[in-house]
């Protein structure tokens, strides 16, 4: 079922808000004004409102947060204080309806529709507040925190989620989250079994989503189309916070993740694992059969080559953000100007390496090297990682993308300013953060949703084209 999603008067920018809210960043992301919108639409799509959320001093002042050190999990960030339940926000009970602003209303036309699966706001928002804490983005843990306070009406949850303490729930074994689980999915409601497991997912796929399992979101008892749209959520705040670290550090010369601007850059390894042959992804839940994809799921997929691929079935179990989320890959990688298409590629193959995703990058190498007309430093970039010889140019701007997929990122003023002094332009640059944040994205739901197998001719679908 889909409702229609109305246009707020109050149209609130959240992305804005976690990169600074300043008046250079303002500038940098109108270079592409198509993905303003469509970055707003997608959040407005995971997290439906009855009305804007306003500014963000109504959402509680953001927790702080202890500055990071490297990129494993951060310590020492305590219970939060302050913001208590949020009042006004109007969060929609269940995902079944959202307002915000209407289809986008550029070339790339988003379905104004809200897929309801089931998953409540405040499993949403207890996934994403882990998220945000991971990251270290004070605003993005405020903005969440209050979403989830304002969806469960108490605050213990958010405090124990910030102090990363268990949740009730943690210890459920498989047949007592079952047994909640069947209350919870008649009446629409969150359960402290399917929180702590919404919890858990996300702190795994932001840490370490080779390693994505599904198997404690099954023992709480979602559903293969909960499992999705939980999945989404997870990969789109990861994407989300680095996203606002690279546009932050474009306008600022930081970040704003609290990393040490004088370590060593990010590195990859590469290995005889990564490839460009063309492999097969098999779904870890059953994705929609050929017959059930109607219209909208076409629609949704507008510009891709294959839409009958076992990847894109499954995501068509959430048709609202899948719809979003094709538009945004298409608005980043293929928009005119800016920086060359093969290059884009090669931001998203960087990514795919540091986060393990051997699929992603072999589709991406591919077009990287088709693009590019010669295969040879692409691949020794998959045989060698960062120690590869790829060139000046390539090896910043594969330094500038790894650097943004750690958790915090760990991208510097330094890595920007080497690929100005080569002549890259603010658009391209721009460019180059939305395509590897994107990855952010793609890579985790691409491990957390299944593996890869063998051969077959089966890739992605968007075509090497100009």
């Amino acid at each position: 079922m889909h409702e229609a999603v109305p246009k707020t008067d109050a149209p609130t920018d959240v992305l804005d808000r976690f990169a600074g809210a300043t008046p250079e960043l303002a500038r940098l992301r109108a270079l592409r004004p198509e993905l303003i919108e469509l970055e707003q639409r997608a959040y407005e799509v995971l997290f439906p409102v009855r009305t804007g959320l306003g500014s963000a001093a109504a959402l509680g002042p953001a927790t702080a947060l202890g500055p990071a050190t490297g990129s494993g999990p951060a310590t020492g960030s305590g219970p939060a204080t302050g913001p208590g339940p949020a009042a006004g926000l109007g969060l929609a009970i269940g995902s079944g309806s959202a307002t915000g602003s209407g289809p986008a209303t550029s070339a790339l036309t988003v379905p104004g529709t809200v897929t309801d699966t089931g998953v409540s706001v405040a499993e949403r928002a207890a996934a994403a507040l882990a998220v945000a804490v991971e990251h270290r983005r004070a605003p993005a843990v405020g903005h969440y925190r209050a979403l989830l306070d304002t969806a469960t009406g108490e605050t213990a949850t958010a405090d124990r989620i910030i102090a990363r303490a268990p949740l009730d729930g943690d210890t459920a074994t498989a047949a007592t989250a079952t047994t909640a689980t069947t209350t919870a999915t008649a009446t629409g409601a969150a359960t402290p079994g399917r929180i702590a497991a919404a919890v858990a997912h996300a702190r795994l796929l932001t840490h370490t989503p080779a390693q994505g399992g599904l198997d404690a979101l099954r023992a709480a008892g979602f559903t293969d189309p909960q499992i999705v749209t939980v999945s989404q959520t997870v990969a789109f705040v990861n994407h989300q916070m680095q996203l606002a670290a690279g546009l932050a550090l474009l306008a600022t010369g930081d970040s704003g993740t609290g990393t040490d601007p004088g370590a060593p850059s990010t590195t990859v390894a590469g290995g005889p694992r990564y490839t460009t042959d063309v492999l097969t992804w098999r779904p870890a839940i059953r994705p929609l059969a050929p017959g059930e994809l109607g219209e909208e799921h076409r629609a949704a997929l507008a510009g891709k080559a294959r839409v009958d691929t076992p990847y894109f079935r499954t995501l068509g179990h959430d048709l609202g953000i899948l719809a979003v989320r094709t538009a945004i890959d298409l608005a980043a990688f293929t928009a005119e100007g800016g920086l060359p298409r093969a290059e884009r590629e090669l931001a998203a193959t960087a990514v795919s390496l540091y986060n393990g995703c051997v699929y992603c990058a072999s589709v991406h190498a591919r077009l990287t090297a088709r693009l590019h007309g010669d295969p040879a430093p692409v691949r020794r970039f998959l045989a060698y990682g960062s120690t590869a010889v790829l060139g000046r140019r390539w090896k910043l701007i594969t330094r500038l993308a790894t650097g943004l997929a750690p958790v915090p990122a760990t991208a510097a003023e330094a890595d920007v300013e080497a690929l100005r002094e080569l002549g890259l332009t603010e658009l391209a640059l721009v460019d180059l953060v939305h395509c590897a944040a994107f990855f952010g994205w793609a890579n985790r739901l691409m491990l957390s949703l299944g593996s890869v197998e063998g051969e077959a001719q089966e890739h992605d679908g968007r075509q090497a084209t100009e």
